[in-house]
């Protein structure tokens, strides 16, 4: 996603309190949706910085498109590896519609280093690629491997592998994200004929030309990247989106080595990527990797830590700006203080049978207080005014109550004594009965046989 592209179908959520999540800045917005960076918060000072996907209010309420975002949380949730965003958490709020919670990454897509590194007029380093390239894979393989709760194979194609879709964090870990357009056999969302899915000049040729697609469609578009991050150049990219997709049908694509003699021990595994006949590529992503690994041979792969070096490097000015707004933000609408937080009892259990929903847990939209602020980067920010304690109001409750309680019980017992006696009722002499005294009744009892 552009940082500011679409940021004029986006709406102003710094502030916004999303169930637990409370918005703090946004970080970029797409066609589709924006993306947040929020803190979840807790108990006992709890707080973690999380980031949250919105659809564009104008989007919210279409159903392919709540259908296409659904889908995109329940595939990516199923993804468990270090090379794929973790998806937390999917909820909805009133006005806002549904939201995505995932793993908060600090870095930058690989596209955006691409861009710094040209700008400089350089190119990544090759151990860098590799690294970037061989953890792509990895996370691809995973999802490629996805089964349902069966063990039945969903044969997911991910249909969008593109530089702006690898996110490389500052921990020197690259992370595949956006599966919002993948295809699985249990989406709920279908693609109207005619409709392309995913970046035109990324795509695989049968992709393209008639939107059939399978695994090995991804791995085209994982050689477009390597291709592209060994030379610093664009691969498929021409004027119009007519010139682009002749380029990607048509066109004698160049070895790499044909631009910069030194990557020539990677010209065999690109090549392989790059063919446009499904047959002749890779034909899973782990084949693809452990060719790349090999490739890489004398130069070798890079360790994280190398990385995270480059990452901070070129992405210096990004890092900071956004680490200052998040800052920022926090500041205007408070911190906890996790020292002088009270140590919190957990609840009680319940008893058999019966259901507590908490109201403080639900996923309504609203603003806290009325006061605001803004960023550093004119970003507006609603800001939180202080509450009354929720456990000081329950006991006030509580002891008013109680007193309530007493005072009418003093009131009845002042009108049961203000009340005046009646005398008592003459009994009948027929249902007067002496009873005898208590020697006769004795002597009665023990004379019996």
């Amino acid at each position: 996603m552009n940082s500011s592209a679409g940021a004029r179908l986006s709406r102003p959520m710094a502030g916004r309190q999303l169930g637990r999540y409370e918005i703090l800045t946004q970080l970029a917005s797409g066609g589709m949706a924006s993306v947040y960076v929020a803190r979840a918060q807790g108990v006992a000072g709890f707080e973690r910085l999380v980031a949250i996907k919105v659809l564009h209010p104008h989007l919210a309420y279409e159903q392919e498109f709540i259908s296409m975002f659904l889908d995109e949380a329940r595939l990516a949730a199923r993804i468990r590896h270090m090379n794929v965003v973790p998806t937390l958490d999917i909820s909805d709020s009133p006005g806002d519609g549904y939201f995505l919670v995932m793993e908060y990454i600090e870095g930058d897509h690989l596209g955006a280093l691409l861009g710094r590194a040209a700008n400089k007029g350089e190119r990544l380093p090759q151990p860098f690629v590799c690294r970037v390239l061989v953890d792509t894979l990895q996370g691809l393989s995973a999802a490629h491997r996805l089964t349902d709760e069966h063990g039945t194979p969903l044969k997911l194609v991910h249909r969008d592998v593109s530089p702006h879709n690898i996110l490389i964090g500052t921990d020197g870990i690259a992370r595949l994200t956006d599966f919002g357009v993948a295809k699985a056999d249990v989406r709920m969302a279908s693609t109207r004929a005619g409709q392309f899915k995913g970046k035109l000049s990324y795509m695989a040729p049968e992709q393209a030309s008639s939107n059939e697609t399978d695994q090995r469609s991804d791995l085209f578009s994982v050689g477009i990247i390597l291709w592209e991050s060994l030379t610093g150049r664009r691969l498929f990219k021409g004027e119009s989106n007519a010139a682009t997709l002749n380029k990607l049908l048509n066109d004698t694509i160049a070895k790499p080595s044909d631009l910069w003699p030194d990557v020539e021990p990677f010209d065999d595994v690109v090549m392989k990527a790059l063919s446009r006949n499904p047959d002749g590529r890779f034909q899973s992503a782990d084949e693809f990797g452990e060719a790349l690994d090999d490739a890489a041979g004398r130069t070798g792969v890079a360790k994280t830590r190398d990385v995270a070096e480059v990452v901070r490097s070129l992405d210096a000015d990004k890092l900071q700006d956004e680490r200052q707004r998040v800052r920022d933000s926090i500041e205007l609408l408070g911190c906890a203080e996790i020292a002088l937080s009270k140590v919190p009892m957990p609840r009680e259990r319940m008893p058999s049978g019966s259901q507590a929903y908490d109201q403080d847990a639900g996923t309504e939209s609203h603003v806290h207080g009325s006061a605001s602020g803004v960023l550093s980067d004119g970003t507006p920010v609603v800001v939180r005014t202080a509450t009354p304690d929720s456990h000081a109001l329950k006991w006030f409750v509580m002891v008013l109550a109680v007193v309530v309680f007493l005072y009418a019980g003093f009131l009845v017992l002042q009108l049961l004594r203000t009340t005046p006696a009646q005398g008592p009722v003459e009994p009948s002499p027929a249902a007067e009965v002496e009873p005898p005294p208590f020697d006769q009744a004795a002597e009665a009892v023990a004379a019996e046989p």
